[in-house]
């Protein structure tokens, strides 16, 4: 019986090893997959709940504070029909709290930012370059913007910034 059970206990190991490390493959490896993969997830949930300004900042808040220390900032702009953005509460990490600004004030001029118009006038997903964010998170960083489709139009753009420090 002592033999079986060391068999046994021998075989649960290689096949628990052999889980474990096929789950290692599967899982993301870099930082911009796993922004991927939340930020994507943040985007269904848009979908199924669509955004409006009245508590949409919450909820931007929420998914940073939910997420790797490696997401600097996040937001969700609303567009009008015109797709041009109405409100963008934009939350990022500044020394060891969040700090809030809303994107869509006039001095940072929201439209013309690249991580708006390519998203907007290409409609899909997109990273950025690299690029130093004056007015926004100070930084330099990368962007990962989402379109947010809702019956078919363009309702919103969703992101999710990267620090290169």
């Amino acid at each position: 019986m002592t033999k079986v059970m060391t068999i046994f206990r021998a075989i649960l190991c290689v096949s628990l090893i052999t889980v474990i490390s096929s789950c290692k493959k599967d899982s993301p490896e870099s930082p911009e997959q796993i922004i991927e993969i939340a930020l994507d997830a943040f985007v269904s949930e848009l979908i199924s709940n669509p955004p409006d300004s009245a508590g949409l900042s919450n909820r931007i808040k929420d998914y940073l504070l939910s997420n790797s220390i490696s997401f600097f900032g996040a937001t969700v702009t609303l567009l009008d029909s015109n797709n041009k953005a109405t409100y963008s509460p934009y939350w990022y990490r500044l020394n060891d709290s969040l700090d809030f600004k809303n994107l869509a004030d006039t001095a940072y001029h929201i439209n013309d930012q690249f991580w708006l118009r390519q998203v907007v006038d290409g409609g899909i997903a997109i990273w950025t370059d690299d690029y130093f964010d004056a007015g926004g998170g100070e930084i330099w960083m990368k962007t990962r913007s989402v379109p947010v489709y809702i019956n078919g139009k363009i309702v919103a753009v969703a992101t999710t910034d990267l620090s290169l420090k």
